[in-house]
């Protein structure tokens, strides 16, 4: 198995008791991820919303923060 797993970047290890899964990580993730999963936006374009949500996101946290 380690051979392998020589490919890959890193390994998760996720103890189930009796037994562990090993789930492997690719070293450019990003690279081997590109396309699996379709969508009418590009990436820049959710780059740009996940930017934007969390930047909404703090905002409405230190509003909160205040409200005392």
């Amino acid at each position: 198995m380690p051979g392998k797993l020589a490919k890959f970047g890193s390994v998760i290890i996720i103890d189930i008791g009796e037994y562990f899964i090993g789930i492997p990580i690719p070293r450019d993730s990003l690279v081997s991820t590109s396309g699996i999963i379709k969508g009418e936006k590009s990436i820049n374009e959710l780059k740009r919303e996940a930017e934007e949500a969390a930047r909404d996101a703090l905002e409405r946290a230190r509003r909160m923060s205040h409200a005392d």
